[in-house]
């Protein structure tokens, strides 16, 4: 089921699955309002660009679009609870896991679209949680119901599942290596994560004893996964309150991490995202309600995010997707997602 949401909308909000936020209309930053991590005088690493939620704002009239009642009050369709988000290899696309709507809702403000998707027949998406889209454009989503990962093209045409319910229990997070040929996926009460060759989906790797453990190499839980560009596999080992990296051919590299409450400890990982070029990785962490970023050592540099539902704030972030110098967020209970600029490198790591 591919639809734009103007068609769509009746259906799932007689069904009760669409919902709307209070989030802001995203708003070019400017002297006066312009939002950046870490605060002057400090030299600026991070931008806050924008916020999507509803169509309008994308850009989009709403005559366009079918309002409905709440009460006496007409509102927008929109996001209920963003888990998971990947952008097209363009950066014109945002694509959103809906854990309410069970559906990929597809964001554009270039393109004008504001979408829902659910497949059909052998690519019908029942309980969706991860996301992650090949340079080709290929969209892949890991699908709890089905104990698998769903594969479209570019058009979101089904092309294949991969899994099943005698290879994964529960799939979650998963990533694309940088040359599209290897996906990554989470099987996280399992405590494995299983690599598959692209795009004929042969099973290559199995990273984990499946067994929980400590071990360099053992995972308890582990939630997220992402690739940086030169092939190195991240995984957030979620409760060894650790990230594990591997290369590419599936061997141990290094981990950092420990639990605690303090700024560099890692309590609840949600999201991942590395970017080699500037040696950064970036982890979403529910607990602290911001994402931390750490050099390619583990070393902590600097955090950027708060609790709350203003520009830069956060109500339980999940996902996150890095394309060139765009971040975006799964801002969950806010009902959004949140766009940033990378700006540059810090000069050095943060003092705790």
């Amino acid at each position: 089921m591919h639809r734009r949401i103007a068609p769509a909308a009746a259906a799932l909000l007689a069904a009760g699955l669409l919902g709307c936020s209070d989030a802001p209309a995203p708003k070019a930053a400017s002297a006066s309002t312009r939002v950046v991590f870490p605060p002057p005088p400090a030299e600026a690493v991070v931008e806050w660009v924008a916020s999507y939620s509803r169509p309008s704002d994308l850009g989009l009239g709403s005559s366009a679009f079918k309002k409905f009642l709440v009460g006496k009050e007409e509102r927008e369709p929109g996001l209920v609870a963003p888990m998971s988000v990947a952008i097209s290899p363009d950066g014109k696309t945002f694509y959103v896991v809906d854990q309410k709507l069970d559906a990929v809702v597809v964001l554009s403000r270039e393109l004008k679209r504001f979408e829902v998707f659910q497949g059909d027949g052998a690519g019908r998406i029942g309980k969706p949680i991860g996301i992650a889209v090949g340079p080709d454009g290929s969209l892949y989503v890991a699908d709890t119901a089905a104990q698998s990962v769903h594969a479209f093209d570019s058009a979101l045409k089904f092309r294949a599942s991969y899994g099943g319910r005698n290879a994964l229990k529960r799939p979650t997070n998963l990533a694309v290596s940088s040359d599209g040929r290897r996906l990554a996926v989470c099987d996280t009460p399992a405590d494995r994560v299983l690599v598959y060759s692209l795009p004929d989906g042969k099973l290559v790797k199995t990273l984990g004893t499946g067994t929980a453990g400590s071990k360099e190499g053992e995972f308890n839980s582990p939630y997220t996964v992402a690739y940086d560009d030169r092939g190195f596999l991240y995984v957030a080992d979620y409760l060894n309150f650790r990230i594990q990296v591997f290369a590419s051919d599936g061997e141990f590299v290094t981990a950092f991490g420990q639990a605690g409450d303090n700024p560099g400890a890692i309590a609840r990982p949600r999201g991942l995202a590395a970017d080699s070029e500037n040696g950064i990785v970036y982890e979403v962490d529910g607990a602290f309600q911001l994402v931390q970023m750490f050099n390619a050592d583990g070393e902590y540099l600097m955090w950027f995010g708060s609790p709350g539902k203003g520009p830069g704030q956060f109500a339980l972030p999940t996902g996150i997707a890095r394309r060139g110098s765009t971040l975006a967020v799964a801002d969950t209970m806010n009902g959004r997602i949140q766009l940033f600029r990378f700006l540059g490198a810090p000069k050095a790591p943060r003092p705790e």
